[in-house]
């Protein structure tokens, strides 16, 4: 039904990366659909990411292609310049979000509060969201939407997207794939969120042995990646299968939603778990689960953030800001490979009960 407590008849989005934050975007999006079903929803998005989610019903994509950026600014300013909409959720921070900001007409925007704030993000917008303790990035997305008084009870958690390769699909191409296997995704786009590799090959193997199931490996044809992975796999007992830098994100989407669990440190693919609807065993440090934790896997994840905090900078869990990232270099090393077994252990013996 209408949300009648305010009139919306055209509603701007504006994210456009990266593919984590986009996947926590999605229960924001589909609540505010369900919400305004007669509103005209325009998402601001970045090409890679509009490619990955696929269509939503109800929602018109806006793309930012990176590669082009000024051209980009043009089209975005051309497609939109004669809507003049009701509501604009400013949901980035950076320089790109606040020129984008600028080519927009909109009698209200909503940005994020001041603790939440950088890059001159404040200045863009004219209503801010209420500041809050340290909280999941899905729920402040969701907060967002209280501007419009749309209450809690009515939100949608749902990260339902476009699926474009099915099983029978992944499982053609890839024939070494066993009908059991879970995904090893050891890698982030920031170095110094992977965990160790001996680690993770000591993991992997306790899986294979007591589980018997099989080990695939997976990230981006970045060269260091597949380095990484390469250190991995000649530290394994058992024989994974390494399929680095042969998939691209729709086949990721299906190689993790037919896999048993993944295993991942903060990064894209941990998130596109939750999507997929398959639990993820998270290592954490640098970020925290509090913020960025693969939503509903939570309590399979190893969260060293706090402890490192303290221990590398001096400062408590409340002293650092929403966003802060603890970069020293030994922090995924205070991860230890019994915790993550014990995190095995849990799923295994939660899975066979049920």
């Amino acid at each position: 039904m209408q949300n009648n407590k305010q009139k919306v008849e055209n509603i701007c989005v504006l994210r456009t990366s990266s593919i984590g934050d986009i996947c926590h975007m999605l229960p924001f999006i589909f609540t505010i659909r369900k919400e305004y079903p007669n509103a005209k929803i325009s998402w601001v998005i970045g090409k890679n990411e509009a490619d990955f989610i696929g269509n939503i019903n109800g929602i018109q994509y806006i793309v930012f292609d990176r590669n082009n950026t000024l051209k980009s600014y043009f089209s975005i300013y051309k497609k939109l310049k004669k809507i003049k909409f009701d509501v604009m959720f400013i949901m980035q921070v950076s320089l790109r979000a606040n020129i984008i900001s600028l080519l927009i007409e909109s009698k209200i925007k909503i940005g994020y509060d001041l603790n939440r704030s950088s890059d001159l993000h404040s200045i863009f917008s004219n209503k801010k969201i209420q500041s809050s303790k340290h909280s999941h990035v899905v729920d402040v997305f969701l907060s967002f939407l209280n501007v419009l008084s749309i209450e809690k009870s009515n939100f949608i958690y749902k990260w339902d997207i476009e699926e474009r390769i099915t099983k029978k699909q992944l499982f053609k191409k890839f024939f070494e794939l066993q009908d059991k296997y879970f995904v090893l995704s050891p890698c982030s786009r920031s170095a110094n969120r992977n965990w160790l590799v001996d680690r993770y090959a000591a993991v992997a193997d306790y899986i294979n042995i007591n589980f018997g199931i099989q080990c695939v490996l997976s990230s981006s044809s970045n060269s260091f990646e597949e380095e990484f992975v390469k250190d991995i796999i000649s530290s394994m007992k058992s024989k994974p299968l390494n399929l680095s830098g042969r998939t691209n994100l729709h086949e990721l989407y299906s190689l993790v939603k037919n896999s048993e669990l993944l295993i991942s440190p903060d990064s894209g693919p941990i998130h596109i778990a939750t999507c997929a609807g398959k639990p993820a065993i998270g290592l954490y440090g640098v970020t925290n689960t509090v913020r960025a934790g693969p939503y509903n896997s939570r309590d399979l994840c190893i969260d060293k953030y706090n402890e490192a905090l303290l221990k590398y900078k001096g400062l408590e869990s409340h002293q650092a800001k929403w966003r802060y990232k603890n970069n020293n270099k030994n922090v995924m090393s205070l991860i230890s490979t019994e915790e993550v077994i014990e995190k095995i252990d849990k799923y295994f013996k939660e899975r066979s009960v049920s």
